[in-house]
């Protein structure tokens, strides 16, 4: 493989590398590459290849931190050069789009020959899929969105439990809004990027009145319009501040935590910052999106898979399957503050255990972005439909149809999985 580019990125950007004395004569050399910035994702990343290397003596992996920005760069310029790891990890939603550029190798036979995909959620592993079903890699961790609600101020709103469905939502989120001291009912990120389409979703894809829950292929649908005029209306009625254009995920979380908003829409990792919440007791439920006990959510989280081009394949696939086992999962879990991929694993968080609860229920009902080669073009449809309802007030079936006539020529001519 050649190593001429990977050298030269490699010594422009902050790197996390791992090595371990081989003892065998020659071991297969295997080379990572991972985003993982955050301390205990960096640190769990080394450790794991670490402690991979002094299992065995036949596989010696070799892990290297890239900037997310930088890594997927060079994913679309090795897809022609052939610069490539042997093993690349990329975000969940993106997968499909590097597949369709050859920089995954096709590894179906393999993992089915595993025997182990039938434990992983449906979600997470359909984002490692093309268009045909075919596998190109595992799902590492996971994410997905839940509703925090402030119990202390759903109490003084005359509540003793959290919202149940989408009716019920937008009741006290009306009823939590406090105009005076700018404190609204609900947050959830509208912006408009990734981010804003990930928060976005799960409101269109509700069961509304028993209907089957809409796919991206089909915005249109009276659940996905219910949807959007629900979010439309907290907006104008004021339970949901107009800003959400603007806030990140993180934005969110901290306006909860300030306790600017009773209830807000946030991620597996936001458990990890509960410490700074102010002075307010809260809990966590299935986000209710549609019809009473019904939910949706999105799923995030990151995938590796074996590049095109690996000098050993099969090494590679060995360390995936090891890194993706019902043990690791579960281990990745904690150490990290996600979710487990797999069904058959178990976390035992020993913070916000409640939350975590919630969280791999909502696993339950939360659908992947795509796959699709063109996922970019699908999202930045949605949240600017999103986005002209909130800023210029279209009516939400208008937004939506808008968003299809960019969404049906995409999947038409590549059909969603």
């Amino acid at each position: 493989m050649k190593k001429s580019l990977i050298l030269g990125m490699v010594a422009a950007a902050a790197t996390l590398s791992v090595s371990a004395v081989a003892v065998s004569a020659e071991p297969v050399e295997v080379d990572l590459w991972h985003y993982f910035d955050a301390s205990a994702d960096a640190q769990a990343i080394v450790d794991w290849v670490d402690e991979y290397n002094s299992l065995q003596d036949d596989i010696h992996i070799t892990a290297t931190y890239v900037s997310r920005d930088e890594l997927m760069n060079q994913y679309t310029v090795g897809a022609l050069s052939g610069e490539l790891p042997d093993i690349g990890m990329v975000d969940s939603p993106d997968m499909a789009s590097y597949i369709s550029l050859g920089v995954f190798e096709d590894i179906t036979a393999e993992l089915e020959e595993w025997g182990e995909l039938e434990n992983f959620y449906e979600g997470p592993l359909s984002s490692c899929m093309d268009s045909e079903g075919n596998l190109y890699g595992l799902p590492q961790n996971s994410n997905c969105l839940a509703l925090a609600c402030n119990l202390d101020a759903l109490e003084a709103a005359g509540y003793d439990h959290m919202p149940t469905s989408l009716a019920e939502l937008q009741e006290m989120a009306e009823a939590t809004t406090d105009a005076d001291s700018q404190t609204f009912g609900f947050a959830m990120s509208c912006i408009s990027t990734e981010e804003g389409t990930f928060q976005i979703l799960p409101w269109l894809r509700g069961t509304q009145d028993g209907s089957e829950r809409a796919n991206v292929s089909d915005l249109t649908a009276d659940s996905a319009v219910a949807g959007m005029t629900a979010l439309a209306n907290m907006v104008n009625n004021g339970s949901m501040s107009k800003e959400c254009i603007n806030w990140t995920q993180a934005d969110v979380f901290n306006q909860f935590a300030a306790g600017k908003a009773a209830m807000a829409e946030i991620g597996t990792w936001h458990l990890a910052q509960t410490d700074s919440i102010d002075g307010f007791n809260y809990g966590f439920c299935l986000l209710p999106t549609g019809d009473e006990g019904t939910s949706s959510s999105t799923i995030g989280g990151e995938n590796f898979g074996v590049c095109t081009g690996a000098e050993n394949k099969e090494a590679c696939i060995e360390f995936l399957k090891w890194m993706c086992s019902k043990e690791k999962a579960g281990e990745w879990g904690v150490v990290a503050g996600k979710i487990p991929t797999r069904t058959d694993a178990t976390a035992e968080y020993d913070y916000e255990q409640e939350g975590f609860a919630v969280f791999t229920d909502e696993m339950n009902y939360a659908d992947a972005r795509g796959p699709h080669p063109e996922w970019p073009s699908i999202s930045e449809a949605i949240y600017s439909a999103t986005q002209s309802v909130i800023v210029d007030g279209t009516d939400p079936a208008e937004a939506l149809a808008g968003a299809m006539e960019t969404i049906t020529p995409i999947i038409e001519e590549t059909p969603l999985p």
